[in-house]
C-alpha cells in the first residue's frame, strides 16, 4: 500500500492556507502539539524529506509530514522521493504544497503512488465579490453584492487580505449577521487605517524604534512604502493643522467641526498637535514628499530601504 500523499498547489493563498491548517489541526488533534513534521522546501531537498518519510517510528498514531514550497525543487532531484512514495510506510501521510505550478514530475509521482493532486486557482478580479460573499457566509455573515464590492474597493483584491478583512467584520458586526455596504465602506481597512496613524504618531512623537516596529508589523501584514507614505503624510499633515489652528488660538469645540473627524480621531490628533513642534512637522512633511517624489521617479535605493531612511529621518 503506498504513502497516502497529497499535492496541494495553485495560486488560491486562502485555500492553500486552510489546507495548511487542517493538516496541523489534525496531526496535534491526534498526536499533540508538534505532531506535524514540516520542512520549508527552501531549506530541505525531496531527499530530506524522502528520509524522514522512510525513517522507523515507534509511535502509535499517525504521522504526518508537511513540505511547504515544492515548486523551487528540481525535477531532476526527486529520485528519492519517488522512490518513497512507492514504498508502503505504515500510518504515514505526506502533504506537499506548491505555490503556482510544480514540477511536473512531482504530481506524476504523487498520483503514481496512488495519492491526489488537488490545484486551486485563484479567483479573477472580476470575481473577487463573489468570492468575499462565499467567504464571509463561511464565517456566519451575509453580504450582498453591494456590500463585497464595497469590501473590494476598500482594501483591494489580495486574497489574504480580503480574507483577514473578512473575520474582522465578522467579529466587528457581532451579534449582527449582516452587513450593508454603507457599513463595510465604514469599518473596512479601520484596523490598518489606525496602525498607519500609530506609525505617523511616532514620527510625530520622534520615536524611531516605535516607527520601526510599526512599519514591520504593517509590511508584514502585506502593505507596501508606496503605499504607506500617503497615509502617513495625510497623517502628519492633520497633526500640522491642528497644531497650527491652537496655535491660532481655536478651541478644541470648533477644531472638531474644523477638522471633520470621528471623535477618536479628533481627540487623538488635538493630543498629539498640543505636544508637536510645528517646524519638526513641516519637516517630515517634506521628507516625505521628497520620497513619494523618488519613489515615482526611480529611486537610486530600494523601496524599503528608501522608505526606512526617510522615516529614521523624519522620526529623528
Amino acid at each position: 500500500m503506498a504513502v497516502p500523499a497529497y499535492l496541494v498547489c495553485g495560486d488560491d493563498d486562502a485555500k492553500i492556507d486552510l489546507w495548511r491548517r487542517r493538516v496541523r489541526t489534525r496531526a496535534e488533534e491526534e498526536g499533540g502539539p508538534g505532531a506535524l513534521e514540516a520542512f520549508d522546501a527552501r531549506d530541505a531537498a525531496p531527499e530530506d524529506v524522502a528520509a524522514e518519510l522512510m525513517a522507523l517510528t515507534f509511535g502509535e498514531s499517525t504521522r504526518y509530514l508537511m513540505a511547504d514550497g515544492v515548486e523551487a525543487w528540481k525535477a531532476g532531484d526527486l529520485d528519492p522521493l519517488e522512490g518513497a512514495l512507492k514504498a508502503s510506510p505504515p500510518d504515514t501521510v505526506l502533504v506537499l504544497i506548491a505555490r503556482g505550478k510544480p514540477p511536473q514530475r512531482l504530481s506524476k509521482a504523487v498520483e503514481k503512488a496512488g495519492g491526489e493532486v488537488r490545484s486551486y486557482d485563484a479567483p479573477k478580479p472580476w470575481e473577487m465579490p463573489k468570492w468575499v460573499v462565499e467567504r464571509a457566509r463561511e464565517e456566519g455573515l451575509t453580504l450582498d453584492s453591494g456590500a463585497a464590492k464595497a469590501l473590494v474597493a476598500a482594501v483591494g483584491s489580495r486574497q489574504q487580505r480580503l480574507a483577514r478583512e473578512v473575520e474582522r467584520l465578522a467579529l466587528l458586526a457581532h451579534p449582527r449577521q449582516s452587513l450593508t455596504a454603507e457599513q463595510v465602506e465604514r469599518l473596512a481597512g479601520e484596523g490598518d487605517t489606525r496602525r498607519t496613524y500609530d506609525l505617523a504618531d511616532a514620527v510625530v512623537a520622534g520615536d524611531v524604534a516605535g516607527s520601526l516596529a510599526v512599519t514591520e508589523e504593517l509590511m508584514e501584514a502585506g502593505e507596501r512604502p508606496g503605499r504607506l507614505v500617503f497615509g502617513v503624510v495625510r497623517r502628519l499633515r492633520e497633526v500640522h493643522r491642528a497644531a497650527a489652528l491652537l496655535d491660532a488660538g481655536v478651541s478644541e469645540k470648533q477644531l472638531g467641526s474644523t477638522l471633520r473627524m470621528p471623535p477618536w480621531q479628533l481627540k487623538r490628533t488635538v493630543g498629539k498637535a498640543r505636544k508637536a513642534d510645528t517646524e519638526a512637522l513641516e519637516r517630515a512633511i517634506c521628507l516625505f514628499a521628497d520620497l513619494e517624489v523618488e519613489l515615482r521617479g526611480g529611486a537610486d535605493l530600494d523601496e524599503d530601504t528608501a522608505f526606512t531612511k526617510t522615516l529614521v529621518a523624519a522620526a529623528g
